[in-house]
């Protein structure tokens, strides 16, 4: 995002608190009246009045959520998400405020989006796991602010599992995710001298796409040429450049001699003459550019 999208993105989220923060709360009767009328007859005017007049519940609720780093704008979208969850899943005839009611989904829809956009690896899938993540830093710190007590025998991790009744396995599982934040490849280092990046440290040497396709035309030309400049040999000549060079498994020149039934040393002058030919016709062909 560049500096005038950031400063434009933090006005729009100023104008958002500001417009949440001055609408006045609904009276019981007020709410009743307006949950009754959108549970009943989906009367939309009255459903942009629920949503409008706790949007200060979102706005409190995402502050809270601010020091895990994700942006304010998102945490308040997926807040207005939880309000709009709750207006559809109300029930009138249970005793409690819708107030109360949306507050918890606007909780919880705020929790699944950090859960699930913390970190590129999944933070936690069971409910202890996310019940630690939130909670981890606040059960430490209370651990280490009271009388606690640790006689060399207990760590802290030991402590919350014991407390919490969990796997000291799910504690130390969640600690190292949450110390361990993902890294950025393309951020320097914090060191002030050294700019390199962790991709300064992972160096490809395989050939680019542009490099592959070169090389793989490059190839189909060579091939191509070498393809017409074999009928420039005799029988005896291209029989012994096929088997000497151009196979997988080349044969010696007393080998090839064999099969020609002829002496290893007319195998090596007949090499040397078809080389001259072939090297002459190459030269004569179209497709000469950087086959050699």
């Amino acid at each position: 995002m560049s500096h005038i999208d950031d400063i434009l993105t933090q006005k729009a989220n100023l104008k958002f608190v500001s417009k949440a923060m001055k609408q006045p709360l609904l009276t019981l009767k007020k709410e009743k009246e307006l949950t009754k009328l959108w549970s009943k007859r989906k009367d939309v005017k009255s459903l942009h009045i629920l949503i409008n007049s706790y949007e200060k519940l979102v706005v409190s609720t995402a502050i809270k959520f601010r020091k895990f780093g994700l942006p304010f704008g998102d945490l308040l979208q997926e807040g207005n998400i939880g309000i709009l969850k709750a207006a559809y899943k109300f029930d009138t005839n249970i005793d409690v405020r819708f107030s109360t009611y949306a507050r918890w989904w606007i909780k919880s829809s705020i929790q699944e989006f950090v859960l699930k956009n913390w970190s590129i690896v999944r933070i936690g899938s069971t409910t202890t796991q996310k019940l630690l993540f939130f909670q981890l830093s606040r059960l430490k710190n209370k651990i280490e602010n009271s009388s606690y007590e640790n006689n060399g025998s207990e760590t802290i991790s030991e402590k919350i599992a014991k407390d919490l009744r969990i796997k000291i396995s799910d504690v130390e599982k969640i600690s190292e995710r949450v110390i361990k934040k993902d890294l950025l490849l393309d951020h320097a280092f914090n060191n002030e001298d050294d700019n390199r990046t962790p991709l300064d440290f992972l160096n490809d040497n395989s050939l680019n796409p542009y490099e592959i396709t070169l090389k793989n035309d490059t190839n189909i030309n060579r091939k191509k040429v070498i393809a017409k400049s074999l009928k420039a040999l005799n029988d005896k000549e291209k029989h012994i450049i096929l088997r000497r060079h151009l196979n997988s498994t080349p044969l010696t020149l007393e080998s090839i001699g064999k099969e020609l039934k002829i002496s290893k040393e007319r195998v090596r002058q007949l090499e040397g003459r078809a080389f001259i030919k072939l090297k002459k016709r190459i030269l004569k062909t179209d497709s000469k550019q950087d086959l050699i």
